[in-house]
């Protein structure tokens, strides 16, 4: 694990400006960041992941293995991320050409939590693999960041992330109001292995069903500050 980690560290060096703005276009993308061993080692973790889970959707990931527990506090991916953030929700998606779905336009507006409490400005509640999950007041989705970590070829036909820039600064979007939105302005993130694409959960985003369906691994790591939750309520983020 640990020369993993080690070569983390070193591209740390080649980490670029920011284009576009993470806080004016709402993403950005980091351009191999994450070397070739490294990802070889990610995609075996990954795959004994989903095979244990029995899924191609794993959630918890930080619980189910040490590996992905340790990348989430990494110094370098903790480097990209504004001072105070830590790791609320992990997950893995694997899109293969056997389970290759679609993704309509949404906000990520959910957050996962130990337990429901019937607390002002949260709802509604629902539930996910067990884990209750709530809305959260907006201010608490604007400070969070999304970081994801490819680990296959990704581009527009291989159901890269598409999203709309800036859409991020118009707070929770209504389904009226997603309905009419302008989707012509919308950019499809279209990442190799080792690409890491940084969004905020409030910007517009979807992917397309694969046309050449093939392997599209991707860690979706959230980052949130711990005392922007409600004293009432708990993260849920379960690790080894």
């Amino acid at each position: 694990m640990k020369k993993i980690f080690d070569s983390l560290t070193i591209h740390k060096a080649f980490i670029k400006e920011m284009k576009p703005s993470l806080v004016t276009d709402g993403y950005a993308i980091h351009r191999s960041l994450v070397d070739a061993s490294a990802i070889e080692n990610l995609k075996e973790e990954a795959d004994r992941v989903a095979q244990a889970a029995g899924s191609v959707c794993v959630r918890h990931l930080r619980g189910r293995s040490a590996l992905f527990d340790a990348l989430c506090v990494s110094e370098l991916f903790l480097s990209l991320l504004p001072e105070g953030l830590r790791p609320v929700r992990s997950i893995l998606f694997d899109k293969t050409e056997a389970e290759n779905w679609p993704v309509l336009w949404h906000q990520d507006l959910t957050i996962a939590v130990t337990e429901r409490r019937e607390v002002s400005g949260y709802g509604p509640w629902s539930e996910k693999d067990g884990v209750p999950h709530v809305q959260p007041p907006v201010k608490l989705l604007q400070n969070m960041v999304t970081l994801r970590v490819h680990l296959d070829d990704t581009p527009a036909t291989n159901g890269a992330l598409q999203v709309i820039p800036q859409s991020h600064q118009k707070g929770r979007i209504d389904a009226e109001m997603l309905r009419t939105y302008d989707k012509g302005k919308a950019v499809t993130c279209a990442c190799g292995p080792g690409d890491v694409l940084l969004m905020s959960p409030l910007i517009l985003h979807a992917s397309r069903r694969s046309e050449v369906p093939a392997r599209r691994r991707v860690i979706h790591l959230e980052y949130a500050r711990e005392d922007d939750l409600d004293s009432e309520l708990q993260w849920f983020d379960p690790v080894n």
